[in-house]
């Protein structure tokens, strides 16, 4: 107000005080102040149009950091295993200790889209350290993520924006084929639930999973039916000779993203069966690099074996029976022409609550059929049991003891059986 009135006055000399030629200098010095007394008025003006437009963005960061979140957890386990010999190699009780740990975080950049990314270390792989290249499916799932040569590893970076109200996801960035394919309520945790291979996901596929850039969509045309779509780097693609044999040439992850990409296809159907919430899930993947066909010979340079893609189909299902009790049960097929293991089954419940005074804790029960190929010389089925307990001790910690039975391992049935156990501890926050 004063500064208004103090313009008024000069705008009222200036322009009313008659002009003496004695006074002409007065007047001159009174102009210029009236200017930069408006040029003042301006700045200050600006400034607090700025200081307005950054409260306003410092605002609007803070709602969107609002959304951030960070999660994580860690597994420590031991597990051990009795086995004489498998193959015609003797084994002395394999065992061993390791602990795998996560740290996730996700934020909203935008009101339909969502960033997020994990970070995975671990050590150790239990008995797989000697039993793994001896079976069609692994002991110890916990293991498979940690990196071979660093501390580290950035496995999952990747955004997903919603359109249509959520009926359209677009997900870019990387990750993993198994994050919109084949996942099951009751075993798609090795974490929480079963540890072994054929209760964790399916053994063909996973031969072909690996973290890499990834386009993925998924469409909600119905409340309880979904298509998920995608497309990944792959980092085989042709065979070459390597001067002793033909092998799969093997490319950077990052290099030439749609050389022979993997593709897969999934359709899930979600219902109530009396209530009880259930999922049917059909899906369809392939793996366009080279695979060399079984049986062919691969150490002749001049003849190049035959090869063909790697692809199959598989079925995941999991249903509530009761409010305590889930059943869940897997199946795949595959080209028989390229892959070791041509068929899967698997199948196992899961129940909460089996001690009233225990209301959060889990029993699982799992037996699986990995059949190797015909074309093979050992093609004895290779089954696996599995049951474990998880003691939910708090919120944000649990302890299970797990026990494995394996018959004809590498499907051969004069192969000893192997029996494993392991006991891990989860923390979370």
């Amino acid at each position: 107000m004063k500064k208004l009135l103090t313009l008024t006055t000069l705008s009222l000399i200036t322009f009313s005080a008659p002009a003496f030629p004695s006074d002409q200098k007065l007047l001159e010095e009174l102009e210029t102040l009236k200017q930069r007394v408006e040029l003042l008025e301006k700045k200050l003006k600006e400034k607090s149009e700025n200081e307005e437009k950054i409260a306003n963005e410092v605002e609007e960061l803070k709602e969107k950091l609002g959304s951030l979140e960070i999660h994580g957890g860690a597994v420590v386990y031991y597990q051990g295993a009795d086995v004489d010999e498998i193959d015609n190699q003797n084994f002395s009780n394999p065992s061993g200790s390791g602990y795998v740990a996560d740290l996730e975080l996700s934020f909203k950049p935008h009101e339909n889209g969502e960033f997020y990314m994990r970070l995975h270390a671990g050590e150790g792989t239990g008995a797989d350290k000697d039993l793994a290249e001896n079976l069609f499916a692994n002991l110890n799932t916990i293991a498979d993520d940690n990196p071979e040569d660093n501390t580290f590893n950035l496995l999952e970076a990747y955004y997903t924006h919603e359109l249509f109200n959520g009926k359209l996801s677009l997900t870019v960035g990387k990750t993993e084929p198994l994050a919109f394919i084949d996942d099951n309520e009751f075993a798609n945790d090795e974490a929480a639930q079963f540890v072994g291979k054929p209760f964790v996901n399916n053994p063909i596929v996973d031969g072909e999973d690996e973290y890499a850039p990834l386009i993925a969509l998924t469409f909600s045309p119905a409340e309880n039916f979904e298509i998920s779509a995608l497309i990944q780097s792959n980092q085989s693609t042709k065979i070459k000779w390597d001067g002793r044999e033909w092998v799969t040439k093997e490319k950077s992850v990052y290099d030439d993203v749609f050389d022979n990409p993997f593709y897969a296809v999934q359709l899930k159907y979600s219902a109530e069966f009396n209530g009880l919430p259930g999922n049917y899930r059909l899906y369809f993947w392939d793996d366009s690099a080279d695979h060399i066909k079984i049986g062919q010979p691969t150490d002749n340079q001049a003849k190049k074996p035959s090869t063909d893609d790697g692809w199959g189909v598989g079925i995941s299902v999991d249903q509530m029976v009761t409010e305590n009790l889930g059943v869940f049960a897997r199946a795949s097929w595959a080209n028989d022409d390229v892959y070791e293991v041509e068929q899967f089954y698997s199948a196992g419940i899961s129940i909460t609550g089996l001690i009233k005074s225990r209301p959060n804790d889990t029993l699982g029960l799992g037996l699986a059929a990995v059949v190797p190929n015909d074309k093979l010389e050992n093609d004895d089925i290779e089954y696996h049991f599995e049951g474990y307990y998880r003691l939910q001790i708090s919120e944000n910690f649990a302890v299970t003891p797990d026990f494995q039975f394996v018959t004809n391992p590498h499907g051969n049935s004069d192969n000893d059986n192997i029996f494993a156990g392991m006991v891990r501890a989860e923390f979370s926050f």
